[in-house]
């Protein structure tokens, strides 16, 4: 599958007012620049979606991240980052980086060196300011904060000149994506079948407490002023005191009297509907802005849509009008890293950590009972994104959580309009991975080594070539490949196989 076509969906869901929103524009930041493939070449170009000009043909090996302020990174030949700016758009402005995160509309970004601490930069590659040694990662800035986390674990934020405006002592905290509001976690309930969730605004006031016993946050984050929550079985609308509001988003009717197969509301307003296994643009009043003609639509910045039309993707604008004349297969329009870690970690912390993350009947909140019913609320309602995979991928904080079901997530109709959620599916293993390349090379195999002399306070006990085995009949192994370690956790001891423990080259 190419990229653009798993990427679609996932990044509309993400960007989508779902539930609650505003009639303003809430995009996380708009595209000009955009990295993609070239029909019947395998590097990287960079294309202009306002102009629809090539500005850097074939110029890169590994894929540039989205472009954010005319600044981008790619990964080198050694394994590392180097930032670039599309003014001179093969020459690094700085570079070998262990770890990065993109720019903001700030103007700035936050990247260590292997073995150094985190540090904000500018756009010329300048230390603004070094983070202090106890910040661990810290993640990429949204307007005008970035949220770290210091070696117990705790949470807080900083400002874009790497001063601390809100302390490290919540346990879980969200980007302030679209609006000058956060929702943070402080601790779990005592009965711990609820958890206590604030909001927060950017000095780190407390708006409001509330529990999950009474609403149940429907995304992370607010867009414009409001928050979805599930109430009982109806959804509602919270404002930044905590209030119930009327969805200022209910502009829907006229497009659901188009009688389309399934429709979703951009970012700008307007939305994407589906009919007959086309796909096309309408507003709320169900103008048609894109004809139903495409394959599929993506919309980058309100201006500009990408048009999948069977294998090619180009550019049109909001009329369905083509941006310049290229075509191309793969375009990377998704973060792959949203925070940055240091340089080096104290592994017996990480190892302590990475233990939290199971006990002897389940992990990561899964056991062998564990249905895609009961991780309902972690999926998206459209099925169609689900269809043919077995797996729900879930990154959290620095590590990126694969759970595996016994069977497909979602099954597609005959003519793949529609699909259906499979809920019965159970999980089968669940599999941690973190990403340790920004650390010394010696790194992976300290933390899988503390890992396995702790195993027996967990009760696992080593049962055959690096696997072990509890009284559940659950079982684990780990590994690492290329700086990236693993640890699979098994529902069921006899579908366990040994992973291998590759050092980097």
């Amino acid at each position: 599958m190419k990229i653009l076509s798993r990427i679609a969906l996932v990044a509309i869901a993400a960007l989508l007012m779902t539930a609650c929103g505003s009639k303003e524009t809430t995009y996380q930041y708009k595209t000009q620049y955009l990295p993609v493939q070239l029909v019947g070449s395998e590097k990287w170009s960079i294309l202009d979606v306002n102009s629809g000009e090539v500005i850097a043909k074939d110029a890169f090996t590994n894929a540039p991240s989205p472009i954010v302020a005319d600044m981008f990174y790619v990964m080198n030949d050694e394994g590392s980052y180097d930032y670039y700016d599309v003014s001179a758009p093969t020459k690094p402005v700085a570079g070998h980086y262990g770890s990065v995160t993109s720019f903001s509309d700030d103007g700035v970004a936050v990247c260590s060196k292997v073995g150094g601490q985190l540090c904000v930069i500018d756009r010329k590659g300048q230390v603004v300011k070094e983070l202090p040694k106890e910040v661990s990662q810290c993640s990429m800035f949204a307007r005008g904060m970035a949220a770290i986390q210091n070696d117990n674990g705790q949470w807080g934020y900083i400002d874009t000149s790497g001063d601390t405006i809100v302390p490290a002592t919540y346990t879980s905290v969200n980007l302030f994506l679209y609006n000058d509001y956060a929702v943070v976690i402080s601790e779990s309930q005592p009965n711990d079948s609820a958890l206590n969730f604030t909001v927060i605004d950017k000095a780190g006031k407390v708006m409001f407490n509330a529990s999950t016993d009474t609403y149940q946050p429907v995304q992370p984050y607010y867009i414009n002023g409001v928050l979805p929550v599930v109430k009982g079985d109806t959804l509602v609308c919270l404002n930044h005191e905590g209030k119930e509001v009327d969805n200022p988003i209910d502009d829907q009717e006229q497009v659901e009297k188009g009688g389309y197969d399934s429709y979703s509301r951009t970012p700008s307003g307007d939305y994407i509907v589906l009919k007959n296994k086309k796909t096309g643009l309408v507003d709320k009043d169900n103008k048609t802005l894109v004809p139903i003609e495409h394959d599929n639509l993506l919309d980058i910045n309100g201006d500009r849509l990408i048009a999948v039309d069977g294998d090619t993707y180009h550019i049109i604008d909001r009329t369905g009008k083509p941006v310049g004349n290229v075509k191309f297969e793969n375009a990377h329009v998704s973060e792959d890293n949203p925070f940055a870690a240091r340089g080096y970690i104290d592994t017996d912390l990480a190892a302590a950590a990475m233990m939290m993350l199971f006990e002897e009947n389940g992990a990561c909140g899964a056991t062998a009972y564990t249905t895609l019913m009961d991780m309902n609320s972690m999926v998206s309602t459209d099925a169609r994104m689900y269809a043919g995979s077995n797996t729900l991928i879930m990154p959290q904080g620095p590590y990126i959580i694969q759970y595996v079901f016994d069977r497909d997530v979602a099954t597609a109709n005959a003519d793949s309009t529609a699909a259906s959620f499979n809920y019965d599916a159970k999980v089968d293993r669940v599999i941690i991975s973190m990403n340790l390349n920004h650390c010394p090379a010696t790194t992976e195999e300290a933390i899988v080594k503390k890992i396995e002399n702790r195993l027996g306070t967990k009760g696992f006990v080593l049962a055959r070539d690096g696997i072990f085995c509890s009284d559940y009949l659950t079982a684990l192994t780990m590994g690492y490949d290329q700086g990236i370690m693993s640890l699979i956790y098994y529902m069921h001891f006899n579908e366990s196989v040994p992973q291998d423990r590759k050092k980097r080259s």
